[in-house]
């Protein structure tokens, strides 16, 4: 274990572990701070209260800056997308890595991006920072926060698969010619192995780049 200390905010209890669970088994101490008690809430709170949504993170910020740590991971993409995050670092003077971040990096290697998220305002947001960067990338986003309700109920991978026809969505991804997929939510990592058997495409998760951006 390192000496780093990391804040990790995400949408609910769940997805904020498993952040906070990622970074622990890569000897990084981190604290969890959720925003919300349920993906619905969260998803509710980011379309229809975004102002709220950003004060509860401005506020959450606040006491993680009070404990002294200065480097946050925003473990959650739908939050990425409904908050300026680039803009609260600055106001708050605190280190904020997201998702986001490692779009940005990537968005030049590709000229068609498949995007599975959460909902379709986190798939609209990752769009526009792919675009930002490289406005000639065309980006096929799905937005389905079914999936993201079944994972934290701790359904199968392979039933979520099967229940959502996720093979039929690698194959159409296939047959457009999408060079890349990105798993747009924190929590789709889960589904990861059993969609690697319907796709030869790269599947990017953005958690491990997160991570090496940290120890940057």
């Amino acid at each position: 274990m390192n000496n780093i200390l990391v804040a990790v905010i995400a949408g609910t209890p769940v997805d904020t572990k498993m952040g906070v669970d990622f970074l622990n088994s890569k000897g990084i101490k981190a604290l969890g701070y959720p925003v919300s008690l349920c993906s619905e809430e969260q998803s509710k709170m980011q379309i229809l209260s975004p102002f709220e949504l950003a004060n509860k993170i401005s506020n959450i910020i606040n006491r993680i800056k009070y404990e002294n740590i200065n480097t946050v991971v925003i473990y959650c993409n739908s939050i990425s997308a409904a908050v300026d995050m680039d803009k609260l670092s600055r106001k708050k003077d605190i280190r904020i890595i997201t998702p986001f971040d490692i779009y940005k990096k990537i968005a030049c290697e590709y000229h068609n991006i498949g995007v599975l998220s959460a909902n379709n305002q986190s798939s609209a947001g990752i769009e526009k920072v792919i675009q930002s960067v490289n406005p000639d990338c065309d980006v096929i986003g799905l937005g389905i926060l079914p999936i993201v309700v079944a994972i934290e109920k701790g359904i199968s991978a392979k039933e979520i698969v099967d229940k959502y026809a996720l093979r039929n969505v690698m194959e159409f991804y296939n047959s457009i010619g999408v060079e890349a997929i990105i798993l747009g939510c924190t929590h789709f990592p889960y589904l990861y192995d059993q969609l690697k058997k319907y796709s030869d495409i790269p599947i990017f998760d953005p958690t491990e780049l997160m991570y090496k951006m940290i120890l940057e």
